[in-house]
């Protein structure tokens, strides 16, 4: 019984402290899927073109557009290159809004705005300003406490001097003459 509430125990940490990571790691990976199968079998209706000039070398025109799945963000949006081709020194892509991404970052903004405490003095506006929190779960082995009593009784000018004689090593024999 003890171990398997131990495992419960650290499940619940893990999950506590790496599971805004973990969330979106496999959701990530889910949007990734489900673009890979959408290039190939929808048609979208809000379609636009980017084309971006570009001299390459050896470089071939294509008539026809090409399949793509090129994740991208332009303007702090994100987006979805479906189809490219390479015309006239012009790179052309044909791109959608990545809804699952945006939808990604929304859900993960709030959620971590859920976190924080509505009467807490961070949130400004959806703005959230991070505080550092120093989690200590080891019990400190000892408590270093300055006597105020050593201090007065060491004679400070002497203590650096003494301290600095006896790093000089006493040398045994005096250095070895050529010739």
């Amino acid at each position: 019984m003890r171990p398997i509430v131990a495992l419960f125990l650290l499940l619940c940490f893990i999950v506590y402290h790496f599971g805004y990571h973990i969330f979106h790691w496999v959701y990530q990976a889910k949007v990734e899927k489900d673009w890979s199968e959408r290039v190939y079998q929808e048609d979208f209706p809000d379609k636009k073109i980017m084309k971006i000039p570009m001299k390459l070398p050896y470089s071939f025109d294509e008539e026809s557009f090409q399949l793509a799945n090129i994740p991208f963000t332009k303007d702090g949006k994100a987006y979805r290159a479906i189809q490219k081709r390479f015309k006239d020194d012009t790179f052309e892509l044909v791109y959608v809004p990545d809804m699952a991404k945006i939808n990604l970052a929304i859900k993960t903004k709030t959620w971590v705005l859920s976190l924080i405490p509505e009467n807490s003095s961070g949130n400004q506006n959806g703005l959230v300003i991070s505080q550092t929190s120093f989690k200590d779960y080891i019990k400190p082995i000892f408590q270093f406490v300055f006597l105020s009593s050593f201090a007065k009784r060491t004679n400070w000018s002497t203590f650096f001097i003494c301290s600095y004689r006896d790093m000089l090593l006493p040398i045994p024999s005096p250095p070895p003459r050529l010739g």
